[in-house]
């Protein structure tokens, strides 16, 4: 982790430099021209900890039209331009329109690590941008860095050294030490992974393979012009709500895909298409794909889809003890019983 983020180093900070000018707590904590990454000296419990931002955070200030009127005449200049008519967006009529209110922008400072005397981080952040990441970590893997990872099912913190690979991963209110990475009594998390049944896969496949197989047979018959022809006539005869629309929302996939589900056993290829559609299989296919290189796409899609709808895993659990491993499925993580929030 970024060595400037240590406690003895804000602490040293706080009694060698003066606050930001207009500011009687506000610290940099890196160079100081950059006052945007700062923190603050706070008093809890006795304990002084200290609360690291980086960038600020922008909200409203809103009065009547009567408030306003009776306090513009006190207003500086200044703060006198800061003040606008506040506008909503009426989506029924697309215009905009006023309230009847006066606003104004205010930018405040926000929290986004708590660093405590035992030299532990809190993340406390709803957003870890890749510009946190970047600025957070420490500069080389043997230190500590933050890294968002999909195979991990978001941002996790990890070290690289003798040792191999070690990651934990990173959810709002999360605790650790800095040094050692070990995870605070109030962040200790049970990691539930979800592994594939052979047995249980093979069972459910079997449920769809007679038709599956009459339909490959069927589409791997037709030339390239052919079932582009009849892939895109199905799929706007079947969707006609998405019709022209070239990429789908997770909505529409969603749709697409309970009624492909309605329709296979009936029409297993007009099915095959809605659900390769909704699975944006071939997105990225050349225009000169074959039909089989469709179906290879889709194979792998499908039985991804079928592992999920009928529940074809088994579990296994990773305590806060045990490196955290990545997985190509969900991972479950919780504190208690209660799920965290994952950031990503």
């Amino acid at each position: 982790m970024n060595s400037n983020l240590r406690y003895e180093h804000l602490k040293r900070i706080t009694e060698t430099q003066k606050p930001y000018r207009g500011t009687t707590d506000k610290y940099p904590f890196a160079d100081r021209h950059h006052n945007y990454k700062y923190f603050y000296p706070r008093e809890v419990n006795g304990e002084t900890e200290y609360h690291v931002g980086y960038y600020h955070k922008w909200e409203s200030e809103t009065m009547t039209v009567e408030e306003f009127n009776a306090k513009k005449s006190s207003m500086a200049k200044g703060e006198l331009k800061k003040w606008r008519e506040e506008t909503i967006w009426n989506k029924d009529s697309n215009v905009v329109e006023t309230t009847g209110n006066y606003m104004k922008d205010v930018k405040n400072p926000k929290v986004d690590l708590i660093i405590r005397s035992d030299n532990t981080v809190e993340i406390v952040t709803n957003v870890f941008h890749q510009g946190m990441r970047m600025i957070f970590s420490a500069w080389n893997y043997a230190n500590g860095v933050f890294q968002s990872s999909v195979e991990h099912g978001g941002i996790v913190y990890g070290r690289r050294d003798s040792r191999g690979d070690i990651r934990i991963p990173i959810f709002k209110n999360i605790r650790f030490n800095m040094d050692t990475m070990a995870v605070h009594e109030s962040s200790k998390y049970l990691a539930t992974y979800s592994t594939v049944d052979r047995n249980k896969s093979k069972e459910a496949m079997s449920i769809y393979q007679d038709k599956l197989n009459s339909a490959y047979a069927f589409i791997t018959c037709m030339d390239i012009e052919t079932f582009n022809q009849d892939r895109e006539e199905v799929i706007d005869e079947l969707t006609p709500d998405n019709k022209g629309s070239h990429w789908w929302s997770k909505n529409m996939r969603e749709e697409a895909t309970e009624l492909a589900d309605k329709i296979f056993f009936e029409k297993p290829v007009e099915a095959i298409y809605v659900y390769m559609k909704a699975f944006n299989v071939g997105y990225y296919t050349s225009s000169q794909a074959q039909p089989s290189d469709w179906i290879n796409g889709f194979k792998k899609k499908f039985a991804k889809y079928i592992h999920v709808k009928h529940d074809t895993f088994n579990k296994k659990y990773l305590t806060h003890l045990e490196n955290f491993k990545s997985s190509p499925w969900n991972i479950d993580i919780t504190i208690d019983g209660k799920m965290v929030e994952r950031l990503t």
